[in-house]
C-alpha cells in the first residue's frame, strides 16, 4: 500500500512539473505577439490591424506589421541597395523529418569488429516562406513552400 502511495506522489509530481514546463512554452501566434507588443500594434493603421489579427499580409505593410502577423524570421540573409532602393528579405524555415540509416564502418566489439547499422530521424531545414521589403515596405511574399 505504501509503495502505491509513493508511486502516486511521484506520478503527481511528474504531471505537475510537465504542466509547468508546457505552460511556459507559449506558441507564437498573432494574438500572443500583439499582447506582447501592444504599442507596436496600436501604431498600425486600422486596416493593417485587422489583417495582422488574421495573420495576413498586404503590400505596403511595415516590418512591424509583418513581424506581428507572421512572427520573427529565422534569417535575414539578403540585404542590398539596388537602383536607389533598400531591399531586404526575411526567410521563415520549417524542418522536414527524414529517416536515415547510419552505416558506420566497423565498431570494436570484444577485440573484434561487427557491422553496426542503425536508423534514426534527421530534421532537414527548408524554406517555408519569405517576405521582401523595398525601402522598409512589404513588396512581395510567398508562404507554404514545399521542400
Amino acid at each position: 500500500m505504501k509503495a502505491l502511495t509513493k508511486y502516486r506522489k511521484v506520478l503527481m509530481a511528474v504531471v505537475v512539473l510537465s504542466g509547468l514546463a508546457l505552460s511556459s512554452c507559449q506558441s507564437s501566434t498573432p494574438a500572443t505577439r500583439i499582447a506582447a507588443h501592444p504599442a507596436m500594434f496600436s501604431s498600425l493603421p486600422a486596416t493593417q490591424q485587422s489583417l495582422v489579427k488574421q495573420g495576413r499580409l498586404a503590400e505596403g505593410m511595415s516590418r512591424d506589421a509583418v513581424f506581428l502577423a507572421w512572427g520573427k524570421p529565422n534569417s535575414v540573409p539578403y540585404q542590398a541597395y539596388r537602383d536607389g532602393k533598400n531591399i531586404e528579405r526575411w526567410y521563415y524555415k520549417g524542418y522536414e523529418p527524414v529517416m536515415v540509416m547510419n552505416d558506420d564502418p566497423m565498431l570494436p566489439f570484444y577485440g573484434g569488429y561487427y557491422p553496426y547499422y542503425s536508423t534514426g530521424t534527421m530534421f532537414v531545414p527548408y524554406t517555408t516562406a519569405y517576405v521582401e521589403f523595398v525601402n522598409g515596405r512589404l513588396k512581395s511574399w510567398a508562404r507554404n513552400m514545399n521542400p
